[in-house]
């Protein structure tokens, strides 16, 4: 169920988005590295997992940034109240599923929460959760060093949940750099919403809390 939200009936962007509403196919994509060495750090000490919590902290940095919670529904441009998660995990025979989870402002909480919820997810094979529009879906790729990531594009031009790639981390000058794929739609997001967010992401990997 899609959380709350309120009509923008001035969006800024407006000119934008009409324009941008004429292609076929509105998104594209960008991939870049920010450094983790404080966030692994931080959840080493604390033993928590390092992608769910990879996931978590982008997701606070999505939040931070409104643009990326702006959404069209019917016609109109709705801003989204909070952001929530959805991963794929792990599961039987070499697959995967998807583990929709809520997100909550308080970290332990949230984990508390996410555990039992991936355990149940990786037990078995599920593609379905966390469709709602303000969803924002994480995948892991742990083995490959991309430097470049290409996500399967939505059907439907209007769709503005972000994804998001992690890939294995790369270790250099003592630090601990992880690559991030974002696929994102031009309806919403121009580059000066990228920029922030780089910007907000790595204050939260680099100041964990």
């Amino acid at each position: 169920m899609a959380g709350s939200y309120q009509v923008v009936p001035n969006y800024y962007r407006r000119a934008h988005l009409d324009h941008f509403s004429r292609y076929r196919s509105p998104f594209y994509s960008a991939t870049f590295e920010l450094d983790a060495t404080a966030l692994k750090a931080f959840l080493e000490r604390r033993g928590l997992a390092v992608y769910l919590n990879l996931a978590y902290f982008f997701t606070r940095a999505l939040q931070a940034v409104e643009d990326f919670r702006y959404r069209l529904i019917d016609g109109q441009v709705v801003l989204y109240d909070e952001l929530h998660l959805a991963l794929t995990v792990p599961a039987p025979g070499g697959r995967f599923s998807f583990c929709p989870l809520r997100f909550h402002p308080d970290l332990d909480e949230f984990n508390r929460l996410a555990r039992p919820a991936m355990e149940r997810a990786s037990s078995t094979v599920t593609l379905e959760g966390g469709p709602e529009p303000d969803y924002v879906y994480f995948t892991a790729l742990p083995k490959v060093p991309f430097t470049a990531f290409t996500h399967v594009v939505p059907d439907d031009p209007a769709a503005g949940q972000p994804r998001v790639a992690f890939g294995r981390f790369r270790e250099g000058g003592g630090r601990l750099q992880v690559p991030v794929a974002l696929l994102v739609n031009h309806l919403y997001i121009d580059g000066a919403a990228l920029g922030a967010l780089a910007e907000r992401a790595q204050a939260e990997f680099g100041g964990p809390r």
